[in-house]
């Protein structure tokens, strides 16, 4: 009997296995389609321009000496500092209000009672399928008659306006997956809707708030249709609005006899400059950013 068994599960036991180990070939291949640009990025950076406009060969390894001053040639070149300032300015406050109006409008889509609800929340879902160049030039003529161009403004009030559609799907989503017991209690204790959601809701949902904080910075860190759009004074400028300049004119300069030459080890270098802490902070938050896409995503 127990021989059969054996038999009969030895196909299953073979299926799986193969099924897992394509399934791991599947996951490495894309990770190192998706890891390679990186890893070509931060080597270039730390090579001559000389050494990148002759390889023939890609060679994720650079020769040593390795260029450790192109860091700091790039940083002068494209005035780094300035242009860091204006984008850690825009970013910490769009995360900041970002969090805090989409937490809060979640909060009343997912707990408070009120006639409507459900078609007021399909409306804001709704608004993900508008296409942003679609509002640009009646936002533009806005933020014109406001007097807001040239400032952060136009770039963080928005974010202030309940951030996205995006962010607050994902909060009240995980919103409903607290009990509704914990508000029963807040209530019985004296808590208004305010003190419900500042004592019981916020200190229940912080995966989901760390993921939607990952988004926020990942969209104010990287954002290039608005600074190009709002941002025409050099002293406003984010590192995304100042790399483009400096990919048109600072990263060329004339030789002698009118040679045009690209400065790509440069170009590599501040990429990897902004790119380091995009990567920090996702390690850093990593664990509680997948737990609060996974558990937002449990509750319809």
């Amino acid at each position: 009997m127990a021989t059969e068994i054996r038999q009969a599960s030895s196909p299953w036991m073979y299926r799986r296995t193969l099924r897992l180990f394509l399934n791991y070939v599947v996951a490495i291949a894309i990770g190192i389609v998706m890891i390679f640009p990186l890893l070509w990025m931060f080597s270039g950076a730390l090579k001559t321009k000389e050494m990148l406009l002759e390889e023939t060969v890609i060679n994720l390894i650079p020769p040593l000496p390795w260029q450790w001053h192109n860091f700091i040639d790039a940083w002068t070149a494209l005035a780094f500092t300035r242009f860091l300032f204006n984008t850690l300015v825009i970013t910490v406050a769009s995360i900041f209000g970002g969090l805090l109006s989409a937490s809060m409008v979640a909060f009343g889509f997912a707990r408070l009672r009120f006639v409507g609800r459900n078609f007021l929340f399909f409306i804001v879902l709704g608004t993900m399928m508008v296409p942003m160049q679609v509002t640009a030039i009646p936002t533009f003529l806005l933020f014109h008659r406001l007097g807001w161009l040239n400032t952060y403004l136009p770039l963080i009030v928005p974010m202030w306006m309940g951030g996205g559609a995006f962010y607050i799907f994902l909060l009240r989503q995980y919103i409903m997956t607290i009990p509704t017991e914990l508000d029963d209690a807040a209530k019985i204790d004296g808590c208004s809707p305010i003190g419900i959601y500042r004592h019981v809701i916020l200190p229940n949902i912080g995966p989901a708030l760390a993921a939607a904080s990952i988004f926020l910075f990942l969209h104010s860190w990287n954002d290039l249709w608005g600074p190009l759009i709002y941002l025409t004074d050099d002293n406003t400028w984010t590192l995304a609005r100042g790399m483009l300049t400096f990919k048109r004119t600072l990263a060329e300069f004339r030789h002698g006899g009118g040679l045009r030459q690209y400065q790509i080890h440069w170009f590599l270098s501040l990429g990897t400059m902004t790119m380091l802490p995009v990567l920090f902070i996702y390690l850093v938050l990593q664990r509680h950013f997948v737990s609060g896409v996974v558990t937002s995503g449990l509750k319809g």
